[in-house]
């Protein structure tokens, strides 16, 4: 009887909420991807290491109404590590982890045209020309305003509030950014893009670094010890973290899609090891079946340019302290197909010049 009862108020529901549900599907994005990575690190002074890794990505994305939008993304990865999704095939078989990667509202009143508010967990909001000081799977946390103006010349503005790391017995660890930038499309296939970014880091000087892995890792930043009355050794920033990052790209058309861009940082909380930059050409455009992109860039980041726990995961096994050549192949093997070659020729540590290198092979999918 309970079973018979249970099964009517479920019919009952769901034939009540019948049209609602078609709406809110008809409003509804779901995507994802998986990726399938064969890599190789060559270290100097350490055994090769060869593995297989995965990453996989799930994500709803739902508009509200016309002027609420919100996200939930599901991701392979680790809590302790904000800069990879990769989980390395390993432990026997284990199951891996998938974890809260996005859950964000995005907030776009009709009454202030190009500008949205968002609050939660997100994609970067910041543009970017390289992904050397930010890590293209940092999803940061906080709350973020953008706005977006015009088409043939746009101008774009955006600042953002994020917590780092929640101190119940002292002050938060803070990121405050501000950025403004403009892009130009003097004509049909051209456009310019400029701008300048600054990011004040609030609370890291002298306090742990962020680091959940538990191995005292300052990521290539100035650290220093610390032992507490119980006598644990604590890894403390050793300085600020203050850093503005003008930035440029040129895309145009030689009969195949063409990009150069320059970026550069610089940390005005450090007197030394704080400036780091990157420039780089890409070729082609790895979109529709059997198209292809070339792309190569050389950075070099110093110690104190950049808070490492933020930057790049792979360029010298990530972090800051290192310089070196990226060069990758992408090639679109069908729609939603994609096969890709990475290879790194870096020095790490740029007082010790230890030779690095990191070839990726990537089978990516994606729905």
């Amino acid at each position: 009887m309970k079973r018979l009862v249970f099964g009517v108020a479920v019919a009952t529901l769901m034939a009540a909420g019948a049209a609602g549900a078609a709406e809110w599907y008809e409003n509804t994005k779901v995507k994802g991807d998986v990726r399938f990575r064969l890599e190789r690190v060559d270290e100097d002074g350490k055994d090769n290491r060869d593995r297989a890794r995965i990453r996989a990505r799930l994500g709803a994305y739902s508009q509200v109404n016309d002027e609420v939008d919100v996200g939930i993304g599901l991701a392979t990865g680790s809590s302790s590590d904000p800069v990879s999704r990769n989980q390395t095939l390993t432990e026997g078989f284990g199951p891996k982890n998938f974890l809260l990667d996005l859950a964000y509202v995005d907030y776009h009143p009709s009454l202030l045209e190009g500008v949205s508010l968002i609050g939660g967990k997100m994609k970067n909001p910041f543009v970017a020309v390289s992904d050397y000081i930010w890590d293209g799977d940092v999803t940061p946390e906080g709350a973020a305003l953008k706005y977006k103006l015009g088409k043939d010349v746009q101008l774009m503005a955006n600042g953002a509030a994020f917590w780092l790391e929640e101190r119940s017995a002292s002050d938060e660890a803070m990121l405050y950014g501000a950025q403004a930038a403009l892009k130009l499309s003097p004509m049909e296939k051209m456009s310019l893009l400029a701008g300048v970014s600054y990011y004040q880091f609030e609370n890291l000087e002298g306090y742990p670094v962020m680091d959940g892995s538990g191995k005292m890792s300052s990521f290539g930043n100035s650290k220093k010890n610390s032992v507490d009355s119980s006598g644990k050794t604590n890894v403390l920033y050793a300085t600020g973290y203050g850093s503005i990052e003008p930035f440029v790209q040129l895309d145009f058309d030689l009969g195949l899609p063409v990009q150069v861009f320059g970026t550069y940082v610089n940390n005005q909380d450090a007197d030394n090891d704080n400036k780091g930059y990157c420039v780089g050409v890409k070729l082609g455009k790895a979109k529709d079946p059997n198209t292809f992109e070339l792309a190569y860039d050389y950075r070099r980041l110093e110690k104190d340019a950049w808070v490492g726990a933020l930057a790049d995961s792979d360029s010298w096994n990530g972090g800051t302290d290192g310089k070196g050549h990226k060069v990758s192949l992408k090639y679109q093997i069908q729609k939603n197909w994609q096969a890709g070659v990475t290879y790194f020729m870096d020095k790490k540590s740029l007082e010790k010049d230890v030779d690095y290198k990191r070839i990726q092979l990537d089978l990516v999918a994606s729905f």
